[in-house]
């Protein structure tokens, strides 16, 4: 390189250059045509293995190649395991038979994706809705009797964060629903819906079921009916599916808990308490009656009820205007007295019969023995009356004088009006007390045979509820005439 030389980028610049040495030294290369050749020879070896290497990689590609056809041929079989089931689609059309689309378990042979593509999905699974309607408890409340313990009136259910349901009578509640459904008809949930959020179908479905169903029914309803909501809720949630053509059919819907608000829930468990209190003194008040009624009327009680309750059936229709209305409460009246006197009749009923033919035949003693000798007398009156009243008379004032409870005192004549102290001697006394229990004892018994023995007709035994008895006097009660 000398110092004019163009090239030099120092040249530009002439006053910026600096002197340089000249070279100490030249290089030069020459070559034969021996060289070219040798060269050549010692490349060939080098040149045959790479041919022979990319001969060996483009057979290695070309089975490499036709093993990924097969493959992907192959990766259209599929195997439907135990408790699955699906269908084959053909660039997404469904394949198959009207009828025979859905794929049974075991091994499917079909077309590779994208071609086609064998969906396949569990045949039954479980909706846990735990959380849907149920209230959001603090993170020191662990079981539901703490969440109780700590809930105040002060503070109300949070809409939005709590779960809750509206009742038929304005209340609230909370619930918990697990629900389990099966694939019906695979086909119809792959043609209707993205079948991969059939759970989320099934959720919103038994969601909007609850809702309505609680607006149905009372908080009290909602609490002590154990199976009527469930089985509402999966009524109306299967009736919604089959309207949106789903092909899910729901295998059971489950209420786990059921509650009232925390706030009041203590009072409600209260009144539930006194139901089931009532409940058993209803039983128990069952049992009572039953046991009155054997004693009332033996075994037979229950056909003499029936007979009681057609005769106040007959009363009730009694009109003065058709006198045949009465006759047939007086018939039925005779027949169950005729009932009554039958020997398979037990309890009070026979007991009050028998002392009724006792008291009958005492009347037939007395009165009868009283008839008949007025009756023997009638002859003598019809004679003489004025001599048999006057003999009667005496005979009465014999009996009276001579009673043992009469006591004669003797008065001088003359001696005008006096001031006597009697003192009865004891004897006597006891006779006469004696003769005033008689005679109260006797104007009982004849009160009591005058009167009808009242019993409890069928429809004056009421269960769960009040009732009245029908009064003496007939004016009052089920059974007036």
């Amino acid at each position: 390189m000398s110092e004019g030389d163009p090239t030099d980028p120092a040249g530009a610049d002439p006053a910026s250059s600096h002197p340089r040495r000249a070279a100490h030294a030249e290089f030069a290369v020459e070559a034969s045509a021996n060289d070219v050749a040798a060269v050549r020879a010692a490349m060939n070896p080098a040149n045959q293995s790479l041919a022979d290497a990319l001969k060996l990689s483009y057979r290695l590609l070309q089975f490499a190649i036709a093993g990924l056809v097969v493959a992907f041929l192959f990766s259209g079989f599929q195997t439907v395991q135990e408790g699955h089931t699906g269908v084959r689609t053909v660039f997404g059309a469904i394949e198959g038979a009207p009828g025979e689309e859905a794929l049974s378990p075991g091994l499917q042979p079909f077309w590779p994706y994208p071609v086609g593509q064998v969906i396949s999905f569990e045949q039954k699974r479980v909706v846990d809705l735990r959380n849907e309607f149920w209230f959001r408890s603090k993170g020191d409340q662990v079981t539901l009797d703490q969440a109780t313990e700590g809930a105040d009136t002060a503070n109300p259910i949070r809409p939005g964060v709590d779960g809750s349901l509206i009742t038929a009578d304005g209340d609230l509640a909370h619930v918990q629903l697990v629900v389990e459904y099966g694939v019906a008809d695979p086909v119809q949930l792959v043609r209707s819906f993205d079948w991969e959020r059939r759970d989320a179908l099934v959720r919103l479905a038994v969601r909007a079921a609850m809702v309505q169903t609680a607006a149905q029914l009372t908080l009290v309803e909602l609490l002590e009916q154990r199976d009527l909501p469930a089985q509402m809720v999966r009524e109306r949630a299967q009736s919604q599916l089959d309207r949106m053509q789903s092909g899910l059919q729901l295998a059971s819907v489950q209420i786990p808990e059921r509650i009232a608000p925390l706030a009041v829930r203590n009072a409600v468990q209260a009144v539930q308490a006194a139901r089931e209190d009532a409940k058993t003194n209803v039983e128990k008040a069952r049992q009572d009656a039953n046991t009155r009624l054997l004693a009332a009327a033996g075994p037979r009680y229950g056909e003499i009820l029936d007979m009681i309750a057609a005769y106040e059936g007959l009363l009730s229709q009694v009109d003065p205007g058709q006198p045949q209305t009465k006759q047939a409460a007086d018939a039925k009246l005779a027949e169950i007295g005729r009932r009554l006197e039958q020997p398979d009749i037990g309890g009070m009923a026979a007991r009050t019969v028998a002392r009724g033919r006792a008291y009958q035949v005492q009347v037939e003693a007395t009165l009868g023995a009283e008839q008949r000798r007025l009756a023997s007398l009638a002859p003598s009156f019809r004679q003489n009356p004025r001599q048999l009243v006057r003999q009667l008379w005496l005979e009465a004032l014999r009996d009276t004088l001579t009673s043992p409870t009469t006591e004669v005192f003797s008065v001088p004549q003359g001696t005008g009006a006096l001031d006597v102290a009697i003192k009865s001697a004891n004897d006597i006394m006891q006779a006469r007390r004696n003769a005033e229990l008689e005679r109260k004892k006797l104007e009982a018994q004849m009160l009591g045979a005058q009167d009808p023995a009242f019993q409890l007709g069928s429809r004056q035994i009421l269960i769960d509820k009040a009732g009245r008895r029908l009064e003496k006097d007939g004016k009052k009660g089920f059974a007036q005439p």
